[in-house]
């Protein structure tokens, strides 16, 4: 009996010298927070690009935090801010709980709606999250942040402002006075924040250009009716409407009487309907023409001169079926995950303040193209060079394809004008 015990014993220590691996422990997740309003296309694209980004990082072990490789884990809370007649209070209800019951470590995309961030900047200043936002555009984000510095420094934006593809429709509405002779513009815009910002420089902009504005009207988020606008552009033979909205069923609405009312004016701005990938199909050749910003590239179109836009988007398609509906932002939430990747790991540490530090050393070559912040934790976005800046582009629909054609160094294509306006 002495000698089978003895001999078990041995066999035993002979194992232990030989380390026959165990299964190892999977290490605690980072947790993103993901509050925002995912019924929109914007929220709901975004959020499948924050999980692409994710199962990229992941499939490579993770993200290092002090020596320990660990996994991102992202947890949602639909605010329902993208959605009109919500209420800012309900939408901030909703992040508030998902910061406390879900406890990120950080916050991705973030409020949909310009009203809902600007309010949410005390809450995640509050609970000391950091927060890389990459719908809201409203300016009033730099402006809120200029007045406390020190309080708002967990907020950075990682996407451009209002004032960004503003400027660029502005210089696609130069090219149409100088090489076409257009001249007389009606201007519809949606009632919100960040849309009043986005038609403030564009008015701006025509009246020191020597535009003669027909009109200027807004309308309510909720709008479902846009004949008045559309008859009085039509009446005073508006050569241009320029539109910017973003709640997918007005825009549709506007789309569709817009071409039933056969008003002989050129669309121009940021309408998702008319700017999304298959507007060919579901609006038809009324479509055929008009002017729509895409911001921040890469968002829905890839452009043969910034190669990572197509490798994003076909990394998309390939895993979701189809290519983003949105023609925005897309880019900014996959460009986002890695910045917060990349913090995390020069930071060493998860804890918010030096994550705050490590961000604000962001230098991050993109999709949307080279992402650093300015004193305003606010992405430096221009118009010549993605190796330098951000950037966003003008494209036009031109037989069915969209056609990129502003600035000029990603340009595809020339503007044209339709058969009716010659």
């Amino acid at each position: 009996m002495k000698s089978k015990i003895l001999l078990t014993a041995l066999a035993i220590a002979l194992l232990g010298c030989f380390s026959i691996p165990t299964p190892a422990l999977s290490a605690e997740p980072i947790i993103i927070g993901v509050p925002t309003s995912l019924y929109t296309p914007f929220g709901r694209d975004g959020l499948n690009a924050v999980n692409l980004a994710v199962e990229e990082i992941n499939a490579k072990g993770g993200v290092s935090v002090a020596g320990v490789k660990r996994p991102f884990e992202v947890v949602t809370a639909d605010t329902r801010g993208g959605e009109p007649g919500t209420p800012v209070h309900d939408a901030l209800m909703a992040y508030e709980k998902l910061i406390l019951g879900k406890k990120p470590h950080a916050i991705v995309i973030g409020a949909f709606r310009s009203e809902v961030m600007i309010a949410s900047m005390d809450l995640v200043a509050k609970y000391k999250v950091p927060q890389l936002g990459t719908i809201a555009q409203s300016p009033g984000f730099q402006g809120k942040f200029k007045k406390d510095p020190k309080k708002y420094r967990y907020l950075f934006r990682v996407t451009t402002d209002a004032l960004i593809p503003a400027g660029y429709i502005s210089h696609a509405l130069d090219t149409l006075k100088k090489e076409h002779g257009l001249n007389r513009a009606y201007l519809i815009v949606q009632d919100t924040l960040w849309a009043l910002g986005f038609m403030g420089l564009v008015r701006k902009h025509c009246k020191k250009t020597g535009w003669e504005e027909i009109g200027y009207e807004p309308y309510a988020a909720g709008a479902t009716d846009f004949s008045p606008g559309l008859t009085k552009a039509k009446e005073g033979k508006a050569q241009v409407i320029a539109m910017v909205w973003d709640v997918p069923l007005g825009a549709g609405i506007f789309c569709k009487q817009w071409a039933a009312m056969k008003v002989p004016a050129l669309i121009i701005g940021f309408v998702p309907p008319m700017a999304a990938p298959g507007a060919w199909k579901t609006l038809g050749k009324d479509v055929e023409y008009s002017l729509q910003v895409e911001f921040p590239v890469g968002a829905s179109l890839a452009l043969k001169k910034v190669p990572k836009t197509g490798e994003f988007l076909n990394k998309f398609k390939k895993k979701y079926g189809k290519l983003p509906e949105a023609a925005a932002v897309n880019s900014s939430a996959y460009d986002a995950v890695f910045i917060l990747a990349e913090a995390i790991e020069r930071a060493g540490s998860l804890d918010p303040d030096k994550l705050v530090t490590a961000l604000e050393q962001t230098d991050y070559k993109g999709v949307s193209g080279r992402i650093r912040f300015n004193e305003n934790h606010t992405a430096i976005f221009g118009k010549k060079d993605p190796n330098e800046t951000g950037i966003a582009v003008v494209f036009q629909w031109q037989k069915g394809k969209r056609v990129p054609v502003y600035p000029p160094f990603l340009a595809e294509g020339k503007i044209l004008l339709p058969p009716w306006m010659k």
